[in-house]
This record gives C-alpha cells, sequence and structure tokens, in this order.
C-alpha cells in the first residue's frame, strides 16, 4: 500500500526520515500518531530487526497497535508500550543482574503506599516525634508530603546529596531509606522503581543496555513533551550516546504533568537537540482534526502556537455565562438536546449521538450538578478513568485480591495485606493463607480463599476455578440481590483481564498477572455509551467531535493554588485549557457560573476565567453571551 496517500509534504519528511535523531514538533489536531503508525511500518519493511515505541499510555499503544494489526509477526518485531511497561519488561527478564531474585510485586494501591509511609515513619523515631503531634487531619497530611517526598527522589534520580538538597533534614532521608527498606523485605516496589531500577540496571551493567541497542535499531518516543527527568535519562542510558537513531514527537505547548516532575525542556536545545546532534527537525502544524472557529479559541489562550492553515471546517465555538451552577448544567443540557435534534451537520462526520459528546472540566467535583441533571432526564453518561487496576466493590472480591497478593508474595505475609485480610475477615492476626481459611467462619469467604491457594502458579485453572466459583455463588443466599450481581460481575471482570493478559503471552504466571493488572496491562478496552465526563488530565491524547468545558471561573480554572503560586503553576493552567480546547475536534462549547455554591453552604460571586480575559473585549464566537452585572 501507498503510504503516502494522505499525508502531507511535512508528514512524508518525518515518516520517510532515514537514520539518525529526529524531532517532530507535532501542534495539536496535527496527525502525529498517523505519522508515528506510518513510520512505524516504513522502518518495519527495511529492518529485521525490532522496533521500539514509547507511548504514553496504554490505551494509545493499543490504538496504534490496532492500526499496525495487518502486519505479520508484528508482537514479535515491535514493542509498544508506556515507560513502566518497558522497564518492567527488562526487570523480567534481567533483574537478577542488580540482585532481584524474581520480579518485585509492583505495589499500585495509593492506600497501600500510605500504608507503608507510616509504617516508614514510626520506624525513624525523630520523625515519628514531629508525626504523631498532629491530629488526624495533619498525620495524613504529613504522610502525603512524605509520600511527594518519596516520588520526587526516585524521578529525580537522587543520590543522598541530591536527596539533601531537596530536603536538608537527615531526618527524611533516614524515612526515605525506611520505606525502601520496607519495600525490599516485602520483594516490593513502586511504580517509579520501575524506571529507577531499569536505569541503575543499564548503568551498572553496560552489556546489558548494549544488547537491548542491538535489538531495538529503532525508537520512537511520543508525547515528549511529558518526559520526566527518570525517563530521560532512562532513554540516555539506553542509547549511550551510540544509537542515534531516536525520534522524539510532542508538542512543548501540551506539557501539563508538571506537578508528576514532566518538562518539554527534555525535548529542546539542553537536551534532545544537543544529546542526539545532529537532530533533524520537523514542524506539524497542518490541523486535521480541529475546526476554524477551535483553533481560534485555542489560540486566544495560545497566542504563540503556529497558525494551523488548511482548515476546512468552520465549526463552532459558543461561550455561556450562567447564573449558578444549576444554570449551567441546565444550559449544557439544552444545547444537548439542541444538537441531538439536530441530528445532522455538514462539520459533523455521520449522526450526532451522545458518544460524540464530551463535558470536561478541571476537577470532578465541577460535575456534581451535571451528573444529578442527567440521572434526572435519564441521559446516558459515564465518567472516563485512567485504566488501572480493578478497585472492588464487593466484600468478597476484596478478600480475593488480598488473598491473592499474599499468594503471589509470600514475603507480603509480615506486612499490611495480611493484616488487612484478617481485619477484613474479623480474625485472629496470622501470615499464612491456610491458617485464614481454617479460622474463616463464613462460608462464601472460605471459598473465596480456598480459590485462591488452589490456582496454579501458571494461572492455567484460573478460568476454571472462577467460574466454579460464579456457579457457587449463584447458589447462595444474599440478603441484597444487588451485592450478588455485583459480586458475579466483578468475576467476569477478573476473567476479562485475565483474557487480555493471556493473549498476548506466552509465558503466564500469576505474578505477571497482577503487576500488568497494576500497570493497566490487561485493561480491556471497551467502547462506552453515553457522554463522557471527564477531568481535563484525564482526556489528554483523546478528542471528541463536540466538547463542553465547564467551570470556567477564577478559584476552579485556573484552580485557586495556581492562582495562589503564580508562575509555573499557571503555565500549567494555561496549558491544561489550550488542552482542554484543543480535545474538541468540531464544536467547543465553554461556560462558567456567575456565583457558586460553596462546600460550606453560602453562594460566592465568581468571576470568569483569568484564561478568557479576552472574551471581554473580543467577542469570539457566533454565540457568545456577555458577562453578566
Amino acid at each position: 500500500m501507498n503510504t503516502t496517500i494522505k499525508l502531507s509534504e511535512n508528514q512524508k519528511k518525518a515518516v520517510f526520515h532515514k537514520k539518525g535523531a529526529i524531532l517532530v514538533k507535532a501542534s495539536a489536531g496535527s496527525g502525529k500518531t498517523r505519522v508515528l503508525t506510518e513510520r512505524i511500518k516504513k522502518l518495519l519493511s527495511q529492518t529485521k530487526r525490532k522496533i521500539l515505541a514509547i507511548t504514553f499510555t496504554n490505551k494509545a499503544g493499543e490504538e496504534m497497535k490496532e492500526r499496525l494489526k495487518d502486519i505479520p509477526d508484528l508482537e514479535k518485531r515491535l514493542f509498544i508500550g508506556t515507560f513502566h511497561g518497558f522497564c518492567q519488561n527488562i526487570l523480567e527478564n534481567h533483574g537478577a543482574a542488580i540482585g532481584l531474585r524474581t520480579m518485585p510485586h509492583i505495589f499500585e494501591n495509593e492506600a497501600d503506599r500510605l500504608r507503608l509511609v507510616e509504617q516508614a515513619i514510626e520506624l525513624t523515631p525523630s520523625y515519628y516525634e514531629r508525626y504523631k503531634e498532629n491530629d488526624l487531619k495533619g498525620k495524613r497530611n504529613f504522610c502525603y508530603r512524605a509520600f511527594g517526598f518519596i516520588a520526587k527522589i526516585k524521578r529525580e534520580l537522587c543520590t543522598e546529596d541530591g536527596m539533601n538538597s531537596i530536603n536538608s533534614d537527615e531526618n527524611v532521608s533516614l524515612f526515605y531509606s525506611s520505606y525502601q527498606e520496607l519495600l525490599q523485605s516485602q520483594n516490593a516496589i513502586d511504580f517509579d522503581d520501575l524506571i529507577l531500577l531499569a536505569y541503575q540496571l543499564f548503568m551498572q551493567n553496560p552489556k546489558i543496555a548494549s544488547l537491548y541497542r542491538r535489538t531495538y535499531e529503532y525508537i520512537c518516543v511520543d508525547e515528549a513533551q511529558d518526559l520526566n527527568k527518570a525517563q530521560y535519562h532512562f532513554l540516555l542510558a539506553l542509547t549511550n550516546g551510540v544509537h542515534k537513531n531516536v525520534m522524539f514527537v510532542g508538542d512543548p505547548n501540551q506539557s501539563i504533568f508538571a506537578f508528576t516532575g514532566s518538562s518539554a525542556i527534555y525535548m529542546g536545545k539542553d537536551y534532545f537537540m544537543e544529546q542526539f546532534k545532529p537532530v533533524s527537525e520537523i514542524e506539524l502544524n497542518e490541523n486535521y482534526r480541529s475546526s476554524l472557529k477551535v483553533i481560534q479559541a485555542a489560540k486566544k489562550i495560545m497566542p504563540n502556537v503556529e497558525d494551523m492553515p488548511n482548515l476546512i471546517l468552520k465549526g463552532r465555538f459558543c461561550v455561556y455565562s450562567a447564573f449558578d451552577e444549576k444554570d449551567e448544567a441546565r444550559w449544557v443540557l439544552e444545547k444537548i438536546k439542541e444538537l441531538l435534534k439536530l441530528k445532522n451537520h455538514d462539520d459533523i462526520e455521520g449522526e450526532i449521538s451522545y458518544e460524540k459528546i464530551a463535558i470536561l472540566a478541571r476537577t470532578k467535583y465541577v460535575f456534581s450538578e451535571l451528573e444529578e441533571l442527567f440521572e434526572t432526564e435519564n441521559i446516558p453518561f459515564y465518567y472516563k478513568m485512567t485504566p488501572r487496576a480493578i478497585k472492588f466493590e464487593t466484600k468478597s472480591m476484596k478478600i480475593f485480591d488480598l488473598a491473592l497478593r499474599i499468594k503471589i508474595n509470600p514475603l507480603d505475609s509480615y506486612c499490611l495485606h495480611c493484616e488487612k485480610l484478617s481485619s477484613l475477615l474479623n480474625i485472629n492476626y496470622t501470615t499464612e493463607l491456610a491458617n485464614i481459611v481454617t479460622n474463616t467462619p463464613n462460608l462464601l469467604d472460605k471459598k473465596v480463599l480456598e480459590t485462591v491457594i488452589d490456582f496454579r502458579e501458571d494461572g492455567q485453572n484460573l478460568k476454571r476455578l472462577l467460574n466454579d466459583l460464579s456457579e457457587f455463588i449463584k447458589t447462595q443466599h444474599f440478603d441484597n440481590e444487588d451485592e450478588k450481581r455485583m459480586l458475579l460481575n466483578e468475576i467476569d471482570e477478573i476473567l476479562l483481564h485475565w483474557y487480555q493478559y493471556a493473549k498476548n503471552t506466552d509465558k503466564k504466571t500469576l505474578r505477571q498477572f497482577k503487576n500488568a493488572m497494576a500497570l493497566g496491562q490487561t485493561h480491556p478496552l471497551k467502547q462506552n455509551e453515553g457522554i463522557t465526563l471527564s477531568t481535563v488530565h484525564t482526556m489528554k491524547g483523546q478528542q471528541n467531535e463536540i466538547i463542553f468545558v465547564i467551570g470556567m471561573d477564577d478559584g476552579t480554572f485556573p484552580y485557586y493554588k495556581a492562582m495562589n503560586s503564580g508562575g509555573l503553576e499557571m503555565v500549567q493552567e494555561k496549558n491544561n485549557a489550550y488542552v482542554a480546547f484543543t480535545r474538541a475536534q468540531r464544536f467547543l462549547y465553554v461556560s462558567w457560573p456567575a456565583s457558586r455554591n460553596m462546600p460550606w453552604g453560602n453562594n460566592k460571586k465568581r468571576n470568569i476565567s483569568r484564561l478568557l480575559s479576552w472574551l471581554e473585549q473580543s467577542k469570539e464566537g457566533e454565540e457568545y453571551t456577555p458577562k453578566f452585572k
């Protein structure tokens, strides 16, 4: 097939670039996924070696795999996944080189990690003295600050001296050591350890890094503006100054994850441009996704963004100033009804439906009035979630999850999961699953535990045993039939995750399955029905033809903490707004309430977001409604 069809001249330059480093600055809607996919196709046609493609999310990786599915032996010739997924793969194969007896269990649950933080604080007496002086809320905030310190240490690849530069208090350094020792004693790691350990493995074992350089002839990195220090230096350790066939794709104006240590500087002149030189630079500035009205509005927020030529569709941009959140929710509902009644529009491909509409907000609480109204009006909607491990709702499946963690990680028996399981079952604390079963009086709880105990290490009997458990549950009496239905649904969900894992894995183990779930690699990417509700961060990298951005009042968007801090925080808020606007392919509707009900009960007057201050002078959009006085 001729890959040049539907490619612009600049896109062709990126796709057909030969050897050497290349930086592709891809503005919103410029077809970067198409360019990445077509370049991978081209590279696979001309090399027998493998290609490494790093994506920001598992979903992005799955979408690229879907576009490439017709290529023979794709799984053997291409790795597409996140940094965490790739580093997990490295540690599974070569972890012994840095003393890992087996692949550690990944502690992905925030509550588990906060409990470890609390234990580490208690193991650092001088630090604990300050902790225990706080009330319950103060202790929780103390733990979150300590948790943030741990994450920053790992993302910054800090040595002991570097740790002191972040926090000169030696008690904090002792606390960090206690936290790491607790993880190691249970053969466990957290998310940030995946990249940190893979980086250390390459640095300490140059031959292993060299093996990966020889294996992957070309490296493609998507969303390069969201790299953090650990990720970038891991790439440096992998390439080691000799592997130059690296492609960075990204947009500095869409960097919105500074709170995780991410920065667009790593795709800039002092980093990628300098350390991989000579670097060919290509800009993709044609827009294949957004309409003229949407881009005009986005450029008001980010004026320095390159112009987007060849915008064929006019589209729609509308701003509404509501009296309060209730009025705002009603306005959104009426607009949606108008669009559905319209059915068709020249700018929209196919019939307008709920699935073509997404509503974005800076934070989730902004949706409360809208959610209530949608439920009253029977409007189908769902919250867009970042794929992660399953969060079980039923007691039985919480028991299942804790028991599975203990089974696949015997060292965990001395820590929090056995403690949590014993507490959930209301039995005396014990560290052996067999003893837990013996001491469990409830028949259903006992059956769940026995099911986990009987799992083979390779999981070959998992499907049969879970189906047996489902049949057993169907025979049991529940005071609440909804509880039974929810439990059966959660078992079905586990089976879906196992199916996703098993179909992509030759050598299966329960440990790998649990870690794959923790990293979101087994998430079944099913199509939800109804209107999408999403925070801006969760919607990143996705688009809808019709977008509503609600709650654009000062203090909400931009967030009040960013307004107080200024500087980089406000730059991030501006980036957030730009990202929110450019999620719209055709129609963009923006709203804000002139007053907002506060959590403590009073009604507070609000001003239009300072990110929209240009609307005071320029009534952009054919349906602009002036600000209320």
